[in-house]
């Protein structure tokens, strides 16, 4: 099973492991995004042997793969994750609206994150589901503006 860090958007340095206890846990060491401890929690169980990028019930009732690649402009540059979702609000208000009233947000008006999971969580998970299956590329660069607390943010580019 992989497991995909719920706050960096990323299985690039995530692991599985046991507590005494017997129970799994998933560590995030990306020290860039979570210091040094890192980040643990518990991973939800896939619900077959292997789990589809496009499994996600609510993403497939939206068509939040498709809309996302409309959002990342085809230009061969990098845009921000920030600019990426100002478009997903710019072209699809519905979808950004059911995505926000469900996950919550940390700054736009509307409702909040209680801040372990957002909507830009969802977006930048399925971001990555895209970058997994070939459709874009992703490279990490400073954070600016709104996003400027996080120090740094993903950028995508179609491939």
């Amino acid at each position: 099973m992989i497991a995909f860090c719920p706050l960096c958007a990323s299985d690039e340095y995530t692991s599985l492991d046991m507590d005494p206890d017997g129970k799994q846990f998933a560590l995030c060491s990306n020290a860039n995004e979570h210091g040094a401890d890192g980040y643990a929690w518990i991973p939800s169980t896939p619900s077959g042997p292997e789990r589809n990028t496009r499994s996600d019930s609510l993403g497939i009732d939206l068509g939040v793969w498709d809309k996302l690649l409309e959002c990342v402009p085809a230009d061969g540059e990098f845009h921000s994750y920030g600019e990426v979702e100002d478009t997903f609000f710019a072209l699809y208000p519905r979808e950004a609206s059911t995505l926000q009233n469900r996950y919550g947000h940390r700054w736009r008006e509307g409702a909040k994150s209680d801040g372990t999971y957002s909507m830009s969580v969802y977006l930048a998970l399925r971001l990555s589901e895209l970058r997994r299956e070939g459709s874009l590329e992703a490279t990490w660069l400073p954070a600016e503006g709104e996003w400027a607390y996080n120090g740094v943010i993903s950028h995508w580019r179609v491939r």
